[in-house]
């Protein structure tokens, strides 16, 4: 792959950068070309939920390497938002306004939240999806009492774990009729259950947000 022809992967979470690192690994020596939609180095969301939001911010422990380890392995971040694909002309239009020419083309974006919307609550809707949405969230933490969580997944207990640590009060709204129900087993479901409820935290089962 030349320079003029470069494998493209967009998006720089844990499937771009791995795969960009394993390329690397495997000697494999043609341009690659990483687009990043965040102004930070790549770095891993699990944490975001826990160690993050219970600590003080720093940035370091959660990137997967240093920027200085790119430009030895010859990985080009590009801070930019793909916005469209040429698959004609083997090009896609970056956020600037830029094109990319690409040899290959890789699609590691991942997913996305799905957003409540409410006028009357700007503010005081957040996400735990990017570093940005994290720390504004952990900021709005300082002054709050009570939050709700919509959803009870890994990251909504974690998050609900994080936040009865603070001392806030705490409810979990879930439509379905236990926790992580489509990842666990109905006895993990009651373990976790138990522990949760004897920290404070209050759950609502088979509960829909309105609005």
């Amino acid at each position: 792959m030349t320079e003029a022809n470069p494998l493209v992967i967009v998006g720089a979470g844990h499937a771009g950068f791995q795969l960009a690192l394993a390329l690397r690994q495997n000697h494999y020596d043609g341009s690659i070309k990483l687009v990043n939609n965040e102004p930070y180095a790549p770095y891993q969301r699990p944490p975001l939920s826990k160690a993050y939001l219970k600590g003080d911010g720093n940035l370091a422990p959660l990137v997967f390497r240093p920027k200085a380890f790119f430009s030895e392995q010859r990985i080009e971040l590009i801070p930019a938002k793909a916005e469209a694909i040429d698959r004609g002309k083997k090009k896609i239009r970056l956020s600037a306004g830029a094109e990319l020419q690409y040899g290959h083309l890789v699609l590691a974006v991942g997913a996305r939240n799905r957003e409540l919307r409410s006028p009357h609550e700007e503010g005081c809707i957040h996400y735990i999806r990017t570093l940005a949405e994290t720390a504004r969230l952990k900021e709005r933490l300082l002054s709050a009492r009570h939050v709700t969580v919509v959803g009870a997944g890994f990251i909504g207990l974690e998050f609900a774990s994080a936040a009865r640590l603070k001392g806030l009060t705490v409810d979990v709204i879930e439509l379905g009729q236990r926790l992580m129900e489509r990842a666990v087993t109905p006895e993990i479901s009651q373990f976790f259950l138990r522990r949760h409820e004897r920290s404070g935290v209050n759950f609502h089962f088979g509960t829909e947000v309105a609005g």
